[in-house]
């Protein structure tokens, strides 16, 4: 019988800029057909209601208290979820059996157990009339697990349709970044540090400007060595203990008072550097790197972690895949694994005990 189903994934990131849609054909393990990508940008004032609930929202508490706005704001980006998901349709001439909701990060705090993410699974399979599959997270931090990072199954299967014999470093410079490393049958993931959060968070707040386009400004900037090393010491978190991160375990104050060229090349310098050392302390086996997500595009980042990782590194578009869409991809990909109750995290990403499936259904009618 062939389990190959056409899944659709819905992400949006921790940068708030919109949502990514792609619609994979798989089995939930080595068939994987990319079909296509789409992205829908969040208007302005979407994307700064977004940012403005998030930065106060600290606790459940504060969730509880705010919860009318909540409820606004996530009917409005499922609304927002819902043209997207008739454009890609549209655009492709095809419907999916499944769509994978992953919906936007509001708090991620799994020593507290819980991972909030905003966006109505019952509205969107009302809307489409088709099963969604939601809260991906949950069950991996109900069993002990941290709930992130969650796509390393899909990077490891990559590597297994691309069919590559190198062992393989994919280091998505998302919000946060993360990596996976895949070698013959076995592979581990990990949260490693701040990807573009804190240069994105320093250029909003003080040019009202996205981000840094390539890296331009930065790699203006002069970098203060004895600052960073200060930070890197004396920092008031230490991701090596916790397999997934949040951007809120991060802040850019320690650039308070440099110029707006010296903060981001600070920032950027101290991204890449807590970044690789994270990594260097992990894996000491030899690997290539493949980059995905925004942050690849940004060059000044890319050759500060060239500079100290000192592999051979490939950008995933080399391969013919869209490096923007990997974690839409991927949330297809694990929708369709979590409809056939295949494992979604294991003890080497999330830190969960056992491996498990995850991911909460609702069954159109």
């Amino acid at each position: 019988m062939d389990k190959n189903i056409i899944a659709l994934g819905l992400m949006s990131g921790t940068s708030l800029d919109g949502i990514d849609a792609s619609l994979i054909r798989s089995d939930g393990e080595k068939s994987i057909d990319i079909i296509g990508n789409l992205y829908l940008k969040y208007d302005p004032e979407l994307k700064n209601d977004l940012f403005q609930f998030i930065e106060k929202i600290n606790s459940i508490h504060d969730l509880k208290i705010n919860f009318e706005k909540y409820r606004e704001l996530e009917r409005k980006i499922t609304m927002k979820h819902s043209e997207l998901t008739s454009q890609i349709f549209e655009k492709f001439n095809m419907k999916a059996n499944v769509i994978g909701l992953h919906g936007q990060t509001i708090l991620h705090k799994p020593i507290e157990k819980y991972s909030i993410q905003m966006g109505d699974a019952n509205l969107l399979s009302k809307l489409f009339n088709l099963d969604v599959i939601y809260n991906f997270r949950k069950n991996d931090i109900e069993k002990g697990g941290e709930g992130a990072p969650l796509t390393p199954i899909y990077h490891h299967n990559i590597k297994k349709k691309l069919n590559l014999k190198n062992n393989i470093l994919f280091l998505n410079l998302g919000g946060i970044a993360n990596y996976t490393f895949s070698k013959d049958n076995y592979f581990c993931a990990k949260d490693v540090g701040p990807g573009n959060c804190l240069m994105d968070a320093y250029i909003k707040k003080t040019q009202n400007i996205e981000f840094d386009e390539n890296g331009n400004l930065a790699a203006l900037g002069k970098i203060d060595k004895s600052l960073i090393n200060n930070v890197l010491d004396h920092y008031f978190y230490n991701p090596l203990k916790k397999n997934s991160l949040d951007i809120k375990d991060f802040d850019i104050n320690f650039v308070k008072g440099l110029t707006t060229e010296d903060a981001l090349a600070n920032l950027n310098y101290f991204s890449a550097k807590l970044i690789s050392e994270n990594i260097k302390k992990d894996l000491q086996d030899n690997y290539d790197i493949i980059l995905c997500g925004g942050g690849r595009k940004n060059k000044t980042l890319v050759s500060n972690l060239k500079k100290f990782l000192n592999k051979e590194f490939f950008n995933i578009d080399n391969f013919k895949i869209d490096g923007d869409f990997i974690e839409s991809q991927a949330f297809a990909y694990l929708s369709i694994r979590s409809l056939y109750k295949m494992d979604i995290s294991f003890p080497k990403t999330t830190n969960v005990k056992n491996s498990i499936t995850g991911g909460e259904l609702i069954k159109s009618t």
